[in-house]
């Protein structure tokens, strides 16, 4: 009976224990009977809503005033807009004097009370009224403002609005203040260049107002620190502290690289002196390890330099001396603005090093050649995009290049990452490149060939296109074959091709050319002399030795140096010996009917 109880009051204790057992409570049991405390007061509370003062246009105007007038500066502010205004309207046509007398004013109202120039250059409105009285003031008021403000010059070049005064005391201010100014930044530079604001203002001195010396001063900040301690004692350039310390070659180079690298990341990156420092380096750079570094670091960011001539060249060098990563990734950067880089007095060259150094020809023709002739009526009517098409079709050829942009791009020619003969690479992109020239051509031939900036496009595309040129060949004789009579016009005003100073240049270049060459290799058929003696009627020929010009073409292809296109031209024109005698009193018929010996 006794483990009976033991067993029922057990199970009891783990059901939740016998309700005259006294229980102990958790710390964290709430009970149901014990209220809360504060409950009524949080629920009148909750029940409670604050009404907001209803938000209006006038209200909000009245909040943006009272905080406006929290500023010092606010009473001197407005007093001096109302002048402003007068001055900056230029449908008044004021005087200088009148001018003057407004900048005076507002000048006497600064001082009235209280208060320096400098405190009103870091606001946005201020700001620009001190701008318009540097632009409308005279010497002298220039001067004042000038002389107050010359000591916060550098603070001010830091600030938005106020770096726009320190331009225009650089327009408008004295050769004087211009060294002033410029003195200022001496020492510092480097740290105004990696802020975009200062960069600006340093950018705008370097480029319109600092001289030789001061450019230089400039740059050789970007030198690094080896270079400063070396040329601490006397200025000297780069090549001759380099000359003096040999021995430091190694680290000049590499302080300079570490100099140029936190600002290939920024947006400073665009600015001209960063690009001289950076042609400095390559220029003067000939170890391969230093080099690669900045390379590496460069390579996707030249996209944003090449535009200008020290930009080009380094972006050229990148490509000379980069790896084949290097190449690859420098290549596809440039494939989304080729066309516009291809249209740049600079950005161009870029293209012509890849077009010379790159192995991988079949992504050159993916990421640069096809885009090109996708887009070629935008190059055709560029004079660098022209530049870009022929360097395609005839690539380093001095009748179409200068000689120092030859000697510039034979200078990567002796890199170590191109295996490929320069000659097959060549030919491969101009393989690549020349059916969509060639069809273009021929499917707008009347636009070009007449016209003094794209005729010569047709002459080197039939003399060095790759593949079959026939299809424009045909179309210059089409349009050769077409009546002649001297003198008249079509409906556009334009001469025959014969007697247009350009059409008759395309011609007869391609006769000659193609005559020597017939003279060297006698095996070597003459194509387009043929087409043309055998294309153009046998009546329209002969009409030909009624202009100078015309004659000219007649007498090249009578002297060719291919007896097929000679004997045809003598069989045609003898047969119409009376046309070319009632035209002897022209000065070439006139010799070439000595030469047909028709008299």
């Amino acid at each position: 009976m006794v483990e009976v109880d033991k067993k029922s009051s057990a199970s009891k204790r783990k059901l939740g224990g016998s309700q005259d057992a006294p229980t102990k409570k958790s710390k964290f049991s709430t009970d149901s009977k014990k209220k809360p405390k504060f409950t009524g007061a949080k629920k009148k509370f909750s029940t409670e809503k604050k009404e907001l003062p209803k938000e209006t246009a006038k209200t909000r105007k009245e909040r943006k005033l009272a905080r406006k007038k929290l500023n010092p500066n606010y009473e001197l502010s407005c007093q001096a807009k109302k002048i402003w205004e007068k001055l900056r309207i230029q449908k008044q046509q004021l005087s200088k004097e009148e001018k003057s007398v407004l900048v005076e004013q507002l000048m006497e109202l600064v001082q009235q009370n209280g208060k320096m120039m400098i405190n009103l250059a870091y606001a946005h409105d201020t700001s620009r009224v001190l701008q318009t009285c540097l632009k409308q003031g005279s010497k002298d008021q220039r001067h004042k403002i000038f002389s107050e403000i010359q000591t916060h010059i550098v603070d001010m070049c830091k600030n938005g609005y106020a770096k726009n005064i320190v331009w225009k005391l650089l327009k408008y201010g004295t050769p004087e203040e211009r060294q002033v100014i410029m003195s200022s930044f001496k020492g510092i530079v480097y740290k105004l260049m990696r802020k975009s604001k200062s960069a600006s203002v340093v950018e705008y001195a370097y480029n319109n107002y600092a001289t030789a010396v001061q450019r230089q001063a400039i740059i050789q900040e970007f030198y690094g620190r080896v270079f400063i301690m070396l040329a601490n004692q006397e200025p000297l350039s780069l090549p001759e502290v380099i000359e003096s310390n040999k021995d430091k070659k190694s680290a000049i180079l590499s302080s300079f690289k570490d100099a140029l690298t936190p600002f290939v990341e920024k947006t400073v990156i665009v600015h001209t002196v960063v690009h001289k420092a950076l042609y400095d380096f390559f220029y003067n750079c000939d170890e391969a390890t230093v080099r690669s570094e900045l390379i590496e670091v460069l390579r996707e960011s030249l996209v944003h330099i090449l535009h200008t001539h020290d930009g080009a060249y380094v972006s050229m060098n990148c490509l000379w001396f980069g790896t084949k990563k290097d190449r690859k990734v420098i290549v596809k950067s440039l494939k989304e603005f080729v066309v516009k880089i291809s249209c740049e007095e600079f950005g161009h060259l870029p293209l012509l090093a890849a077009f010379d150094c790159v192995d991988d020809t079949v992504f050159l023709k993916k990421a640069l050649v096809l885009p090109i002739i996708k887009n070629i009526s935008d190059l055709v009517l560029n004079k660098y995009g022209r530049k870009v098409l022929i360097y395609l079709m005839s690539p380093r050829n001095t009748s179409h290049f200068l000689p120092e942009v030859v000697k510039l791009l034979s200078t990567g020619d002796s890199n170590s990452t191109s295996k490929k003969p320069l000659e097959q690479r060549h030919s491969e992109l101009s393989e690549a490149a020349s059916p969509g020239i060639l069809k273009y051509l021929a499917d707008n031939l009347e636009q070009i060939i007449y016209d003094r900036s794209t005729f010569v496009l047709v002459q080197v595309a039939v003399l060095c296109c790759h593949g079959d040129n026939s299809e424009l060949i045909q179309a210059i004789v089409k349009e050769a074959g077409k009546e002649f009579v001297a003198g008249d016009k079509n409906e556009d005003g334009k001469m025959h091709i014969i007697e247009d100073p350009c059409g008759h240049l395309v011609i007869k270049k391609l006769i000659v050319t193609e005559s020597k060459s017939a003279a060297e290799n006698p095996d070597k058929e003459s194509i387009f002399s043929s087409a043309l003696v055998n294309g153009v009627p046998a009546t329209v020929l002969p009409t030909w030795s009624s202009c100078n010009r015309g004659a000219q073409i007649l007498l090249a292809l009578v002297e060719n140096s291919d007896k097929n296109v000679a004997s045809k031209t003598r069989e045609i024109l003898k047969k119409s010996s009376d046309i070319l005698s009632s035209n002897s009193s022209v000065k070439t018929t006139k010799i070439l009917v000595e030469k047909l010996e028709l008299k």
